[in-house]
């Protein structure tokens, strides 16, 4: 298990490596803040989208189609049920304060975090279950995700609308048939996806680089419920999820992608919906700086526990 946790651990220190180009960058006026949210755009719908559906033309053993359902399944399941118990959380914070920490328990940065760890760890097979994971956590998160930080509830078409017709679903909905099908691309469009999508992973921590270069360290420390989401989002929701998958017992595989995307930072979308809706932008700054921070101690360790634990099934 040491082992493990020390190969994750390298890895994850990869990318945070990564992440200081992109402070550098942006602190250096190399990247500015409309060129980090052109970069967020070219990862959304261009770069994912490539990785995602040339994931799922690679040969990758033992994935099937019902594996990816499930994969779909457990990781909503996670999410809801920590939703659900977080709803007991922060009643004496203003309705918009206790959405944005609710939001940063729940939801984790699973598409440039998680997905690009998943395929250092588990090749192409970790990049398909990893979307999978991507699907459910779109489909939640402009739903549920969307209404506690202030969204309209009567905005339901907009909501469907952006849960169902996200560039990560829409890739996954082209790849899938694809892949069920055994239908391959022509090598030269293949190479091209292939290729393009290689950028997902440097691209992705530079970006997040750029995100932290605009924070001030003190005063994402000295935030004590900024200290406690980070505790929740690292620590106690993956634990929690990974009980359950000790009690479910999926797939090796399955399981370590599920527990690792679960073990992420908060996601990048708090900035976005906070931007969006009006919410409190530098609550979701704090919560994504001081996670993404911590969590080259605490992911390579739930992975590690993962994998340990899907061995002696």
């Amino acid at each position: 298990m040491i082992a493990s946790i020390l190969i994750l651990t390298e890895k994850v220190f990869v990318m945070f490596l990564m992440m200081g180009v992109g402070y550098i960058c942006f602190k250096k006026r190399i990247i500015t803040s409309r060129g980090a949210a052109q970069l967020t755009n070219l990862l959304l719908y261009i770069v994912g989208p490539c990785l995602i559906i040339a994931a799922l033309q690679a040969d990758s053993a033992g994935v099937s189609t019902g594996k990816i359902l499930l994969t779909i399944f457990l990781f909503l399941a996670g999410m809801i049920a920590t939703a659900l118990v977080m709803q007991l959380l922060f009643r004496k914070q203003t309705k918009s304060r206790a959405g944005m920490l609710r939001y940063g328990a729940v939801y984790s940065n699973c598409g440039f975090m998680g997905l690009p760890l998943a395929q250092a760890v588990l090749g192409s097979a970790g990049v398909v279950y990893a979307s999978a994971c991507v699907v459910a956590f779109n489909l939640l998160t402009w739903t549920h995700g969307y209404l506690i930080l202030g969204g309209a509830a009567g905005d339901r078409r907009q909501m469907l609308k952006k849960a169902m017709l996200n560039p990560g679903t829409v890739s996954f909905a082209v790849g899938l048939p694809l892949y069920a099908l055994s239908i391959h691309l022509p090598a030269p469009l293949l190479q091209t996806l292939d290729s393009i999508g290689g950028m997902n992973t440097p691209l992705a921590m530079i970006v997040v680089g750029t995100y932290m270069a605009k924070l001030n360290l003190r005063e994402i420390f000295s935030d004590r419920e900024v200290r406690l989401i980070t505790a929740l989002r690292l620590f106690v929701v993956p634990m929690a999820f990974l009980l359950l998958l000790w009690l479910l017992r999926p797939d090796s595989d399955v399981m370590v992608t599920t527990a690792l995307l679960m073990a992420a930072p908060v996601g990048v979308n708090a900035v976005l919906f906070a931007i969006k809706l009006g919410n409190d932008v530098q609550l979701a700054c704090k919560m994504i700086a001081l996670s993404t921070l911590l969590s080259i101690i605490t992911m390579p360790v739930i992975a590690a526990m993962a994998q340990k634990l899907a061995s002696a099934f």
